[in-house]
């Protein structure tokens, strides 16, 4: 309905707002302003929303007019007036409502619902809504909710540890959140105390990893070494966590211990379906079967169908058995995970279709398919683990025979896609008789204190990677940092009983959070990096990109994997130890020698590769705003892009950008490669060729990754009259010069290399950002 409304906008400070009229709605936890009521006019439009998951709905405290009341965030506050006091009351009754967690389904909106109309969902609402906290470390006891007590005890604990990860990365984007909202010098003082507040529940893990990734449970928090970025809309914060691994798990079998454990395999031993009890057999199955059927009586759910979200109470009288409670409980095979086969869920929804149900379906579906059952892939990889005493030989040909059965084709086949994990994080770390696979590339406290400290096997010696960290990484590398931070650990009387009690293997993990970003666009943009990384490597060329991990975890928020050893070209140039004159050429004779030494050809090397793989995504995918702020460079001379928020051309400025270069290609670079003539750089154009040879062969499946993203995306880079309705790929399809002969491909990449060579478009943006932003030239 209308209301007059007055908005503050949160920025550095409140801008008034005139009272105006506008038409409100209520809709999945969202609070829509309509211009005008969309059932009068075919012209409204939504010009603004405001999430409604723990908002504050209030009255206003002196209120100037009548039937005043406020609603506000983190982002927004609004200033409502309402016609008269019943209709403020109910309004701000459907918006308390809203603001309100769903247990089980956070992201479904609650209802507003009238005693009268419906007591037995009034009732139920009241239990999911209005329950106290029992329970300690935070969790959230809903002990008269129906849907929590009917899951089983592994149900439950599968769902609590959900709930509990869920919670857990929402406060640490959360942290980020609070200190954007403070006065810039006071981030870096609060911070700290921000870090050493938040709470650790029993089994939680910070999620910058795939399933197959080590799994390291997050213990504790290195506040005192958190780091915040200052920027004028957002406070990325650096956090550092102790995690341990190699954890006394699997308690109902005896104990289990291995540190080389992968997520999916942990929380599948962690949390699986107990064993049937003892003389088990079919007789275990009926018991269990008939004491499910019991307990499934006690909390059945009336019939909810399509687009309804409320739950009501059955009477036990009216209980019947039918055929989709049958299948429930059919599909529930105690002591073993299950697949569910493919009629049952036929049946399911035929008989959805076809009539009414009892229970939620929605629900029954999230169990069915999320709670009680492990994906087949997870399951071979644990039934050959326990099998890893086997001869090599037999070992591999049983994982081939394990996987046989999977012959489903696919135009990817073609591109086996790399492993997202670098050389020097995959080796294992052994000293006196340890052994431990390497999780990352910081250092292990093993369970009797000796650190691990990771060594690196590149041809650079270690005298001049000394010299490299004192200037990129301020004189203590990664590996020292978090070896320094683990014996602290270790000798702290508050940490060191409790390292000790499990004697679990220890390690740090760092990441950046960060606030009022959307990173959904750097995920896509990585994970075409990381798909041209894939297609090198299966050209069998050397050449070099750093692919890392960027996980959003909503429109606005997400973590970010920290780039360890390395520091930004204009970091780098603002350096204490940074040569005055000479620019990056004399830098690296610096750190890594004359250039006859092995370990300068070395460095010199790794730039280079690096040089190509970036030149050549930042053509194909036109990555914009290369200023020495988004560019990183390692110990070991790498180049690293960062931010990606101006891709597939969209640009600063838009059509009216300075950046017209194919690629950053600076008078820096090329010295460092010793120039034009040299025999680098002609590596270097001929790798480059050869590349972009190897992405035109692989053009279709681009094009057809980009175009599925494509689809109704809200990525700024594919929407809008400039980029939308397939204008990004058009330009996309053209960067890759398909309709151009093969032999005359070597000529054009050439010319790009030629027309990108200190471009007068790059000079002039490096000159914008140094004058605007200050960043080294």
């Amino acid at each position: 309905g209308d209301l007059l409304y007055k908005r503050h906008v949160r920025t550095g400070r409140f801008k008034k707002k005139q009272w105006k009229t506008r038409y409100f709605a209520v809709a999945d936890r969202m609070l829509y302003c309509y211009n005008v009521s969309p059932a009068d006019n075919a012209a409204s439009r939504i010009v603004r929303s405001m999430p409604l998951e723990g908002a504050i709905i209030q009255d206003t405290e002196k209120p100037k007019y009548p039937h005043m009341f406020e609603v506000h965030n983190m982002d927004f506050l609004f200033r409502m007036r309402a016609a008269n006091e019943e209709e403020k009351g109910k309004w701000m009754g459907v918006l308390k409502q809203e603001s309100k967690a769903n247990p089980v389904y956070p992201q479904s909106i609650g209802q507003d619902v009238d005693a009268g109309k419906n007591d037995k969902v009034g009732k139920v609402l009241a239990e999911h809504q209005g329950v106290k906290e029992t329970v300690k470390s935070g969790q959230e006891a809903f002990s008269s909710s129906a849907v929590i007590q009917a899951l089983s005890p592994s149900q439950r604990s599968r769902y609590e540890f959900y709930k509990q990860e869920r919670d857990f990365v929402r406060a640490l984007t959360g942290v980020a959140e609070m200190l954007r909202f403070k006065e810039r010098d006071m981030r870096k003082k609060l911070a700290p105390g921000l870090m050493q507040k938040l709470e650790f529940p029993d089994c939680v893990y910070v999620p910058m990893c795939n399933s197959t990734d080590i799994w390291r449970r997050a213990h504790s928090t290195f506040y005192k070494e958190t780091r915040v970025f200052n920027t004028k809309e957002r406070c990325p914060t650096v956090m550092y966590f102790l995690t341990k691994r190699g954890e006394q798990l699997h308690h109902h079998r005896g104990g289990m211990k291995d540190v080389n454990l992968d997520v999916a395999e942990f929380l599948h031993l962690q949390y699986e379906v107990p064993d049937p009890p003892s003389g088990g057999g079919a007789l275990a199955a009926a018991a269990t079967k008939k004491k499910l059927k019991k307990k499934k009586k006690d909390f059945s759910m009336s019939n909810i169908t399509e687009g309804e979200e409320e739950y009501e109470i059955a009477d036990d009288e009216d209980e019947e058995d039918d055929d989709d409670d049958d299948d429930e409980e059919e599909g529930l095979d105690v002591g073993l995970w299950k697949e569910t086969k493919e009629e049952d869920k036929v049946g399911k929804s035929s008989s959805d279709k076809a009539g009414t149900t009892r229970g939620n379906r929605q629900l029954k579906q999230f169990i069915r398919e999320s709670v009680t059952q492990l994906p087949h892939k997870i399951s071979q990889r644990i039934e050959l683990r326990k099998n890893q005493s086997l001869a090599p030989k037999a070992f591999r040909d049983n994982l081939k025979k394990a996987s046989s059965h999977q012959t489903s084709m696919s135009y990817l086949d073609h591109i086996p896609i790399v492993e997202n994990r670098s050389e020097d994080e995959s080796d294992a770390m052994s000293l006196d008789g340890h052994s431990v696979v390497s999780a990352g590339p910081g250092s292990v406290l093993l369970a009797d204190g000796i650190v691990l400290t990771h060594d690196d096997h590149e041809k650079i010696d270690r005298e001049s990677l000394n010299r490299a960290k004192a200037i990129v990484s301020g004189g203590e590398t990664y590996s020292e940092q978090t070896a320094r931070m683990l014996k602290e650990a270790s000798t702290s009387t508050k940490n060191a009983s409790d390292l000790d009690k499990d004697a679990a293997t220890c390690e740090v993990l760092c990441v950046i959070a960060k606030s009022n970003d959307d990173l959904r666009q750097e995920v896509f943009i990585m994970q075409m990096i990381h798909f041209y990384k894939s297609v090198f490597a299966a050209a069998s060329l050397p050449i070099w990109l750093k692919t890392y991990r960027i996980l959003s975890t909503s429109k606005d928020t997400g973590l970010i994997e920290v780039l360890t050893d390395s520091t930004s070209i204009d970091g780098l140039k603002k350096s204490k130890g940074y040569p005055s004159t000479g620019g990056m050429r004399a830098y690296f004779e610096k750190v890594y020698g004359k250039p006859s030494s092995r370990s300068f050809q070395a460095a010199q090397r790794n730039f280079m590769l690096s040089l190509v793989g970036y030149s050549l995504v930042s053509y194909l995918l036109g990555l914009k705003d290369r200023h020495n702020g988004n560019i990183m460079i390692d110990t070991r001379g790498y180049l690293i892009h960062i931010d990606f928020g101006f891709a597939f051309g969209m640009a600063p400025g838009h059509e009216f950008s300075i950046e017209r270069a194919p690629f950053k290609l600076t008078r820096d670079y090329m010295d460092v490669m010793d120039g034009e003539k040299s025999e680098c750089f002609t590596e270097f154009k001929r790798l480059f060729v050869a590349g972009f040879e190897a992405a035109r062969a692989s053009s279709q499946v681009a094009l057809g990754l980009v175009e599925i993203m494509m689809y109704k995306s809200n990525y700024p880079c594919f929407t809008g009259s400039r980029y939308g309705n397939g204008i990004a790929l058009k330009r996309f399809e053209e960067r890759l010069m398909l309709s151009t002969p093969d032999q005359k491909i070597r000529k054009k990449a050439l010319n790009l290399i030629l027309h990108s060579i200190e471009h007068t478009g790059t000079k002039a943006y490096d000159k914008f950002q140094h004058m605007t932003n200050g960043y080294a030239i």
